[in-house]
């Protein structure tokens, strides 16, 4: 029998974006009732306000009730750079993390009755999902490294919403989904000897139910609130692991034997508690803001990859993101009748503390600045593009940063949203 005792413990990376959908208002969503915002993913109870439209698409008045889709494909990419402090020739090389999320997508269909005291709707978005890599310079040599993980929790929801009185709605919907996690290292027991090899892990699984519930209230015709809180999820994920044991060979020198298992580990996307207002400051300019916590203390506390037979621990990923905040604002001004503009402003706090930067990480703490246009195409058909600029904070060279890698961190990126509504 190999021993598998991997378990050298690794930091994770952050999935904590400021941006969020509709990608040119920065994601701010709680209290909105408009008919670009997301509902299934912010806030479910406020379907029951969705505005309606007439043939020429302008606001007006429907005794049926009426369907709405609404659509949003996303492109992020993020590039964070350490500067390396290692004895030698190599003092002060810079190295980069690309971050990005290739394809995130986000639908949804709802129905809104005519007298709206109900509404339903379904549909799919990734809660959260990126891809991080890490290369170091060749000067490095042996001691370059290499690392590149994919995460993702793609989520389908389906749920409705009703009015308790014609100033309150509730809602709730049911949530599960397909979370994976790819993640290619170096491997640990073989890099402390200069030899280079690659882990691969690949674990997916469909699962982690759970439940979005929301209260939306609008007092006036110019102010609304909205509140929404996601429950803690699980999934099961198994799949495989690539590694590499050293084995005696038989004229005593040791071997390298490359070894696959099978594995489970668990993902536990946090609880996520929401709440916000809007403003309807004039007939044309609509303002609003959110506040999201995270609460990765709940649920993810660590990643522990085990054997799936024996249930043995192989290593384990810990995530020190447990306090994680998010303040987003953003508002939409009808330029004219087809033509809306969308702005929007988010920051995000303790993404990654310092502390926890290891190969690998990035740090997605700080600001980003969005904006974007609506345009209507025919008369029941939008465009929506939204672009956002994401600026990420500076590390500490001191304490309290990780001691391993002391030098300088700082990273910038951007998020591009194209969508349609019909």
């Amino acid at each position: 029998m190999f021993s598998l005792a991997l378990g050298a413990a690794a930091k994770a990376q952050v999935i904590n974006l400021p941006v969020g959908i509709p990608v040119g208002t920065s994601g701010a969503g709680n209290a909105r009732a408009d008919t670009d915002n997301f509902f299934l993913r912010n806030n479910v109870a406020g379907m029951t306000d969705i505005p309606f439209r007439n043939q020429n698409g302008q606001p007006g008045l429907s005794a049926n009730g009426q369907w709405r889709f609404n659509g949003s494909l996303q492109l992020s990419t993020f590039s964070d750079s350490r500067e390396r402090f290692l004895p030698g020739p190599t003092q002060g090389i810079t190295s980069e993390t690309r971050f990005g999320a290739p394809l995130g997508l986000a639908g949804e269909f709802t129905y809104t009755r005519g007298d709206r005291k109900f509404a339903f709707g379904f549909g799919a978005y990734t809660i959260f999902g990126f891809q991080s890599k890490l290369k170091d310079p060749p000067a490095l040599g042996p001691r370059a490294t290499f690392f590149d993980t994919r995460v993702a929790s793609n989520d389908f929801a389906a749920g409705g919403a009703m009015k308790l009185h014609r100033k309150l709605s509730v809602g709730a919907s049911f949530i599960f989904g397909r979370g994976f996690v790819d993640l290619a290292r170096p491997n640990p027991n073989l890099a402390q000897l200069g030899i280079a090899r690659q882990d691969r892990l690949d674990v997916a699984k469909f699962g982690a139910p759970g439940l979005s519930v929301g209260l939306f209230y609008r007092p006036t015709a110019r102010l609304s609130f909205g509140i929404n809180y996601k429950t803690k999820r699980s999934y099961d994920l198994d799949g495989g692991l690539k590694t590499f044991v050293l084995v005696p060979g038989p004229s005593g020198a040791a071997q390298i034997i490359p070894l696959n298992t099978s594995v489970t580990a668990k993902l536990k996307p946090p609880a996520i508690a929401e709440g916000g207002f809007e403003v309807k400051a004039t007939d044309k300019l609509r303002l609003f803001s959110d506040f999201r916590f995270y609460d990765y203390t709940a649920t993810f506390k660590e990643f522990v990859v085990r054997v799936e037979d024996s249930g043995q621990a192989l290593f384990t990923l810990k995530l020190d993101a447990f306090d994680v905040r998010s303040f987003r604002t953003g508002g939409l001004y009808a330029l004219n009748p087809a033509t809306t503009l969308q702005f929007g402003w988010a920051y995000t706090s303790n993404g990654l503390p310092d502390a926890a930067v290891s190969p690998g990480t990035i740090n997605i703490s700080g600001f980003d600045f969005s904006g974007g246009v609506i345009r209507r195409i025919t008369d029941d058909l939008w465009l929506n593009i939204g672009v956002a600029v994401v600026l990420g904070q500076e590390r500490k060279v001191g304490p309290p940063a990780n001691p391993l890698f002391p030098g300088k961190y700082d990273g910038w990126g951007g998020v591009l949203g194209v969508g349609l509504r019909w």
